[in-house]
């Protein structure tokens, strides 16, 4: 493959339907790409997956063999998705020249927080692997959204410790005065808390402005991406972002690397 691009996000982020957007992007500007479903407890998809992990993993039948609950099963079903990788890697060697877009499981937390999923990404991308964090413009527009969102961010950095990019979905949804406000918020921590004080001003300004600084001064943060999974907008920027990390730009992945 060309490129592997993990993307993991809350539930309700729409991040499956970016992942259908960005292939249909990718294949209308004549390249090849392919989505692997990883979510085996999807019951619908609004794409048309080239890999489906449910064609060996069954959440009904995880519940019925070991007696457990919808949750418990997910938990199951996302620890057994390591024991398919080599059924996965087999067919992603016939995608030679592709760009693979892997769709995680929609809650987060089966993603980012199982032992196994750092394995998934490093035996299935390699090298290759980046990953995009989905988050909701909607949710965002409101500071104490935009905060949480960002917490959830970097817990996914830290978990995968790879080139990351801040997928801001949804954005169509919002209006361009609310955009503009979140991009003030991603440049300036001043600002943000200017407006997380206006939301909640019973709030300790201190400790969340000293948890945001530092985020961004570590060099943690990237610089988030507005997209639309309806209208497209914004893909040229994720592909351009995934480029970069691909053909080895200068400055984007030092973080990630031993000194």
């Amino acid at each position: 493959m060309k490129g592997a691009l993990f993307v993991a996000g809350p539930a309700g982020t729409g991040k499956s339907s970016f992942c259908g957007a960005y292939k249909e992007w990718l294949t209308i500007n004549n390249m090849d790409a392919a989505i692997v479903n990883l979510d085996p407890g999807s019951e619908f998809i609004p794409y048309e997956s080239d890999i489906d992990i449910r064609e060996w993993i069954s959440i009904n039948d995880i519940m019925s063999e070991f007696n457990l609950g919808p949750n418990g099963a997910q938990i199951v079903a996302s620890d057994l998705i390591i024991e398919n990788v080599d059924r996965i890697k087999s067919l992603l060697d016939e995608l030679t020249d592709y760009y693979v877009i892997f769709d995680t499981p929609g809650q987060i937390e089966l993603f980012s927080l199982r032992t196994s999923s750092p394995i998934i990404v490093d035996s299935l991308g390699g090298k290759k692997s980046m990953l995009a964090f989905v988050g909701d413009s909607v949710i965002s527009a409101i500071p104490s959204g935009y905060i949480s969102q960002k917490l959830m961010y970097a817990s996914v950095m830290a978990r995968f410790f790879k080139p990351t990019m801040y997928i801001m979905n949804k954005s169509d949804l919002i209006e361009k005065e609310q955009m503009d406000a979140i991009n003030s918020w991603d440049q300036s921590v001043d600002n943000l808390m200017d407006s997380f004080l206006s939301e909640k001003a019973e709030m300790r300004k201190d400790f969340f402005y000293n948890v945001m600084n530092s985020f961004s001064e570590s060099g943690l943060s990237s610089q988030m991406i507005p997209v639309s999974s309806k209208n497209m907008s914004g893909m040229e920027d994720v592909y351009s972002g995934m480029s970069l990390f691909l053909s080895g730009g200068e400055d984007e992945d030092t973080l990630y690397k031993d000194d």
